[in-house]
């Protein structure tokens, strides 16, 4: 078992290690050049201790005056005019965190408040480096705020949900509020912390001469501070190293993918070349059980050979495992597959042993026999071709899925993060869809 204290130098150190590891062509380097430098840059910020937190959330709700609150300084500008906030600024808080150098806070631009898709694409992408986040609210939970969630807990972020200006209600409200937030964040079967927060509170005064004045009251945001206090001083540097290896996760499946696809006219070409071999072989052999043996290490040389061709390469061990697994998972690779051969085998003995009788006639009909027998391993070839290519794609195993390995032990192992993420499993796992393209 790793200790606790261990994980961010044994993570930075796996993580150069895998990196060095997958061979990337000058083609791979140019065309990931950009999450390459992203994925850099965050190893960086693990291997130096520096965390970066930032608020999210729609337009005035009040991130900004969170920030100030929380740093008892006015540094984001504010103002009682929504959208005051149009660029992302940032503060190193002048706090000392147990085993962190550096702390920075960071504001963004609301959600809805920059007219543009682009920009906004930019915008959360930004948001995404950074390491925590505080999504900030100010009221019940809206479809924008859902779906934002929903892509942060997609890309593994760690959330910190707050509420503010909850000055304004009465306990009951609260309540009410906090019941509907929870049942619409139900997707999720972590239950995510919510922070009560008023960052900016004013009361109504009457002056003596009769007017209404609202003054400005002291921020309620104690209670949040000293969470985020514990929660950087606690896992901090866990943090940093879910993002490094979100981004790296991220990286590989990319890359993965690019290789199935450039490589999926040869992947095709070889698949085709061993179901050739495995037919011939099991057509001209009369034994059941030599057929199972040379078929075994037919598909497991195709599948070393696939390995090769994408740039995965595993063992001959692992390529016998996998096969075997392949064979159970698919019903016509498994008992079916053994099923045909042995009542086929079985007829063709039969008649083979008849041919002293009948004077050979009995022989004519092994050929169709003989013929259905390569039939049947040229399509169980293509389909365990097909298959390793899908386990290549989306499987982990401890050599090439270290980044999601590590991400998932992380998670496991620590429970606040888990529910700062949400549902971690459901989230940690690779999407299937649309991927039959870039099979053979």
């Amino acid at each position: 078992m790793i200790n606790k204290r261990e994980i961010p130098a044994k993570c930075t150190f796996l993580l150069s290690k895998w990196k060095k590891n997958l061979n990337l062509t000058n083609f791979e380097r140019t065309k990931f050049e950009n999450i390459l430098n992203q994925l850099d840059f965050q190893i960086k910020k693990l291997e130096k201790k520096e965390l970066e937190i930032s608020v999210y959330g729609r337009v005035g709700v009040g991130k900004s005056s969170l920030l100030n609150a929380l740093i008892e300084k006015q540094i984001f500008p504010t103002d009682i005019l929504n959208g005051n906030t149009k660029a992302t600024k940032s503060y190193t808080w002048d706090k000392r965190f147990k085993n962190l150098n550096k702390v920075e806070l960071i504001d963004s631009p609301g959600i809805d408040e920059i007219n543009n898709t682009n920009k906004e694409k930019i915008n959360f992408n930004y948001v995404l480096d950074t390491d925590l986040i505080l999504f900030v609210i100010d009221s019940d939970i809206t479809r924008t705020d859902l779906n934002s969630i929903e892509e942060l807990l997609k890309n593994n972020k760690p959330i910190l949900l707050v509420l503010n200006r909850c000055d304004q209600w009465s306990s009951q409200e609260t309540k009410l509020i906090l019941s509907s937030i929870h049942k619409k964040l139900s997707f999720c079967k972590q239950k995510i912390k919510i922070a009560l927060v008023s960052s900016s509170p004013r009361e109504a005064r009457i002056k003596p001469d009769g007017t209404v004045r609202s003054e400005q009251k002291m921020p309620k945001v104690d209670i949040l501070k000293n969470e985020l206090k514990d929660i950087i001083n606690q896992s901090g540097e866990l943090i940093l190293c879910i993002n490094s290896l979100r981004i790296a996760d991220q990286f590989y499946k990319l890359l993965k993918e690019s290789r199935l696809l450039r490589k999926k006219e040869e992947a095709q070409n070889l698949i085709g070349k061993y179901a050739t071999l495995k037919a011939s072989g099991v057509a001209i052999n009369p034994f059941l059980m030599i057929d199972l043996v040379t078929g075994l290490a037919f598909d497991s040389a195709l599948i070393i050979q696939l390995s090769k061709l994408y740039g995965l390469e595993i063992g001959g061990p692992s390529a016998r495992q996998l096969v075997k697994k392949l064979s159970f998972q698919n019903s016509l690779l498994g008992g079916a597959q053994i099923g045909i051969q042995i009542t086929l085998n079985i007829f063709k003995q039969i008649l083979i042993l008849a041919a002293p009788i009948t004077g050979g006639l009995s022989l004519a009909p092994t050929a169709p026999i003989a013929i259905s027998q390569a039939a049947l391993a040229i399509h169980s070839t293509k389909l365990i071709g097909r298959l390793a290519a899908y386990k290549f794609l989306n499987g982990t195993n401890k050599k090439d899925g270290r980044p999601r390995l590590m991400l998932k032990y992380l998670l496991r192992k620590n429970s606040d993060l888990r529910i700062m993420l949400g549902d971690f499993k459901s989230l940690t796992s690779s999407t299937t869809k649309n991927q039959n393209y870039l099979l053979p």
